[in-house]
């Protein structure tokens, strides 16, 4: 019997509503989405990287007609694209782009919550991005994603999309962005599950997924994932580990909802504003949301997603 391969990808951007989009599609009757989420097999040196295991999260496939998977390294890898036609063929390619000062600051809040980032503000990370692309002792001992830490650069979508359009043809790619999402989840849902060909009537139940929060001490997150390990090797990894994500959920608990910092973000959107030029070309369509600050925290209810 012919392994089970997927048919579809969300491939990003992260921070833009996929894990949301995921959980929606996932609820339809004709829609298999793999349990785990972001299994990035099409990155290089990340994620999964035995075909066997990545086949295994769609075992469980019965009579789906779409079949997917939710990995946001692929938009920002260029390798991806090219590798995943490859591999799987002509699949349909779902994209959720973002006001992409936005998305930088919410994946600087989601790095600080998950212990991943020291840099005491977001324009402190932005500014250390140039340093920490060029330092191959920083790229080794991260310990994430490293395009996670390019909060300005991976934001740059133009050639990141173009590069799948060019693999896939518009035809199999669909782009979305995340302030209409955020603002209509089931029109973009419906929308989505015609783009599937599935029952595109289904009303999934819409609810907030991977809400923002930073952890009360943002140091002692950093300590709890980077160097606490070391003290508790007397320990099996497992139950470290679970010890630890304890001490981590806690004190996520005991923080507040980040404050964005509006001088930075206006500042890094024009950065951005040649890149969201040749966007709007390529797309032929308008993108001045992204400038509209009103409709921008329009999105604030799944503002980290």
């Amino acid at each position: 019997m012919a392994a089970i391969k997927p048919n579809f990808l969300i491939a990003g951007t992260g921070k833009a509503g996929t894990t949301s989009l995921h959980e929606y599609l996932a609820q339809h009757p004709e829609i298999f989405m793999s349990s785990f989420k972001e299994p990035n097999f099409f990155v290089r040196d990340y994620g999964y990287n035995n075909w066997e295991d990545y086949l295994r999260l769609f075992a469980e496939v019965r009579n789906e007609k779409a079949i997917g998977e939710s990995s946001t390294g692929y938009l920002c890898s260029a390798e991806s694209p090219a590798w995943i036609k490859s591999t799987l063929g002509p699949v349909k390619i779902i994209l959720m782009l973002r006001n992409p000062a936005r998305r930088a600051e919410s994946l600087y809040w989601w790095m600080m919550r998950e212990g991943y980032e020291n840099a005491p503000t977001f324009s402190k990370a932005l500014e250390l991005e140039p340093a920490r692309a060029n330092d191959p002792q920083f790229q080794a001992n991260c310990g994430q994603f490293l395009p996670d830490y390019f909060y300005y650069s991976t934001g740059l979508y133009c050639d990141q999309v173009r590069r799948f359009i060019e693999t896939f043809g518009r035809d199999h790619v669909r782009i979305y962005l995340f302030e209409d999402f955020a603002k209509s989840p089931r029109e973009t849902c419906h929308d989505i599950f015609a783009f599937l060909g599935v029952d595109s009537d289904f009303a999934p139940q819409i609810a907030i997924h991977n809400e923002g929060r930073l952890p009360a001490s943002p140091s002692f997150q950093f300590w709890l994932r980077n160097h606490a390990p070391r003290y508790l090797r007397f320990l099996p990894r497992r139950l470290r580990r679970g010890i630890l994500d304890r001490f981590m959920r806690v004190n996520t608990r005991r923080g507040s909802a980040p404050i964005r910092d509006f001088q930075t973000e206006q500042q890094l959107l024009e950065r951005y504003r040649d890149d969201i030029l040749k966007l709007e070309r390529l797309l032929d369509r308008d993108l001045s949301i992204w400038s509209n600050e009103k409709a921008a925290d329009s999105a604030n209810y799944v503002s980290t997603h």
